[in-house]
């Protein structure tokens, strides 16, 4: 019984947070006037650029999972990567749920081994950091005029930016591939499954039983070169597409001064900028960053329209169709319980 009532509960405040999220934006009531001033084919270009970063974010899952000889549906690799999208949009550091929702979606719905799960969600997570502080970096040295341009206040949030994701992707891959600071780590994790009743039984035996699944599967990916290049290559291909919303966003307003490369290196650039700072999906500090960052690329004239656009699709659009996946499962699940 308690159970179910802490389910009915966290489903509730999910759909209280999406619903609040949207009702107290007052951006959505600009939003047919943007259409209407953009140009709708290469706007549409823009949604599809979202489309696509959900599909490698799938993809990705897809490549690593099946390392070890298991195997889903396409499908379901979908909703595992909309249902941490979700999470990520609705908590702290942008990403901070989605590992932990990924992880209890394949154990719960697909029975996944736990060790498994958490080894595919810890080395996507990894090798995405790794991959966009890269490619930041190497846009960083081929537009370093670009960051000499900016103001005081862009070049001190770029800097901590670049600082700070470099030291965490650093921490990661220790994190990752020490086995006592992954035996700690997943001590950890399991407490705190068990404590929320998310995970059962958790004695000794089964705990080793975890950490020799993720050991295993982390070797299998290691080894597993194939494997390795293709995440690493959906991996880029995922940033660029959701790097080039912005691109598309830019053009819809007739705007041809910048290219498709300066527009990666900015966009690169406010990513690193904003990411790590702690707001649920980076609320506030996106729009902010966008409007230093940007303000040599877009005239101010379109400024406002160009953030409240850009953030529609890469964030309210996330949390919609997330939310939506996330609600349609639910009541699927539920509707198996009664019957």
């Amino acid at each position: 019984m308690k159970k179910i009532f802490v389910n009915y509960f966290f489903t509730a405040l999910v759909i209280a947070v999406t619903v609040w999220i949207l009702i107290s934006s007052s951006k959505f009531s600009i939003i047919p006037h943007l259409i209407a001033i953009t140009d709708g084919g290469l706007l549409f270009l823009a949604f599809v650029c979202m489309v696509l970063f959900w599909f490698f974010d799938a993809l990705i899952i897809k490549v690593i999972v099946e390392i070890s000889d298991q195997g889903i549906r396409f499908w379901q690799y979908m909703k595992i990567a909309l249902i941490g999208q979700y999470y990520s949009s609705i908590t702290p550091f942008s990403g901070g749920g989605q590992p932990v929702a990924q992880v209890y979606t394949m154990k719960n719905d697909y029975k996944i081994p736990l060790g498994l799960a958490s080894s595919v969600t810890i080395n996507k997570f990894t090798i995405y950091h790794i991959i966009v502080t890269a490619f930041a970096l190497v846009m960083a040295i081929f537009k370093y005029d670009f960051i000499f341009e900016q103001g005081a206040v862009s070049k001190t949030f770029i800097a901590i930016g670049f600082m700070i994701n470099i030291i965490s992707t650093l921490a990661l891959l220790l994190l990752c591939y020490n086995s006592l600071i992954v035996k700690k780590v997943f001590l950890l994790i399991l407490r705190l499954l068990h404590k929320i009743k998310l995970a059962k039984n958790m004695n000794d035996q089964i705990f080793s039983r975890h950490i020799e699944e993720y050991r295993s599967s982390l070797r299998l990916f290691l080894r597993d070169r194939k494997a390795l290049l293709l995440t690493c290559l959906y991996t880029l291909i995922q940033v660029i597409v959701y790097f080039c919303v912005t691109y598309f966003v830019y053009l819809s307003f007739g705007l041809r001064d910048a290219s498709l490369f300066d527009i990666l290196a900015v966009q690169s650039l406010h990513y690193m900028a904003i990411n790590y700072i702690p707001t649920p999906g980076n609320a506030g500090a996106s729009e902010g960053g966008f409007y230093l960052i940007f303000g040599l690329v877009f005239p101010s004239s379109v400024m406002i329209y160009a953030i409240m656009l850009w953030r529609f699709i890469i964030y309210y659009l996330n949390l919609f169709v997330g939310g939506i996946v996330v609600l349609i499962d639910y009541l699927y699940k539920q509707n198996l319980r009664k019957s």
